[in-house]
């Protein structure tokens, strides 16, 4: 009796394993496809967009749906391996939730950044474009001195739309130096998108784009930077996993971090000489 009891068991826990690994190989395909139809459309609607054509593709929508979808997957996988991220509290004294965890540092969540990354790039490298292709950016700083002009005539009133002293971050510094700081905006923009698209160096890319998010706003311009700079901030939080699928996977294993070096800068590092104690005792002659 002990002997069926202990094999029926173990026949049951053989089934439950492969109903799990058979759902988990179900969200890993499904995730695939989220993630080969974003960045499919994201080149069609850059192709589109550089090609001059006016007419939606409807990439807003497609990408807003495919977010939904990944999100969606990723909390499934998400409460598939709750039971094995629990939260180590021995050595932290404020731990982080296996949630944090997942979706801020797993590479189980990579899909859903990357769908993030495709619209917040795709802007950015858009918007770059944009202002390389115009005569009035670049070093001219003539469309630069104008939108200035526009904030600063927003920083009056009763209600001012642009604060006191950004209004004179704007007219004594931005306005007296229109041609370095366009040049910066115009190829910032364009480096912040294909740092996103292409992931490579994702938080830091992201990061410059909510500082220039951040100015937009300052200056009294409103338009898409909240949306974009609220999806920019997540990216920075993420930014050991955001850029997975992408130039990160192999690049800050290769560049670590200041605390830990990574392969490239790994043999550089000179091991601790080995104290006297420990070095084997010679034999008097």
């Amino acid at each position: 009796m002990l002997q069926e009891r202990n094999a029926t068991l173990n026949g049951n826990a053989t089934q439950q394993q492969d109903a799990t690994q058979q759902g988990n190989s179900t969200l890993q395909w499904g995730m695939l496809a989220i993630v080969v139809l974003a960045g499919a459309w994201t080149i069609f609607h850059l192709i589109w967009n550089v090609a001059g054509q006016t007419s939606d593709d409807y990439w807003g929508v497609a990408l807003l749906i495919l977010f939904f979808l990944a999100l969606i997957v990723a909390f499934m996988q998400f409460f598939q391996e709750r039971s094995v991220r629990k939260v180590d509290a021995s050595s932290e004294r404020f731990p982080e939730p296996s949630i944090s965890k997942f979706f801020l540092a797993s590479d189980r969540s990579a899909a859903l950044w990357f769908v993030i990354r495709m619209n917040v790039g795709a802007a950015w490298l858009l918007a770059g474009w944009e202002k390389i292709n115009s005569p009035t950016w670049g070093t001219s700083g003539k469309a630069l001195t104008g939108f200035a002009a526009g904030a600063l005539a927003k920083a009056s009133g009763a209600s001012p739309s642009v604060q006191g002293w950004y209004a004179w971050f704007l007219q004594h510094v931005v306005l007296t130096n229109a041609g370095f700081f366009s040049f910066v905006i115009t190829w910032g923009e364009a480096a912040v998108g294909l740092g996103v698209l292409l992931g490579i160096l994702t938080g830091i890319a992201a990061g410059f784009g909510v500082l220039m998010n951040m100015n937009y706003l300052l200056a009294g311009t409103v338009s898409i930077n909240p949306v974009l700079g609220m999806f920019g901030l997540f990216l920075c939080l993420s930014w050991r996993v955001c850029g997975w699928i992408g130039v990160d996977r192999w690049l800050l294993p290769a560049l670590g971090l200041p605390w830990k070096p990574g392969s490239w800068f790994r043999s550089q590092v000179t091991p601790p000489a080995a104290s006297p104690a420990a070095s084997p005792a010679k034999s008097l002659p």
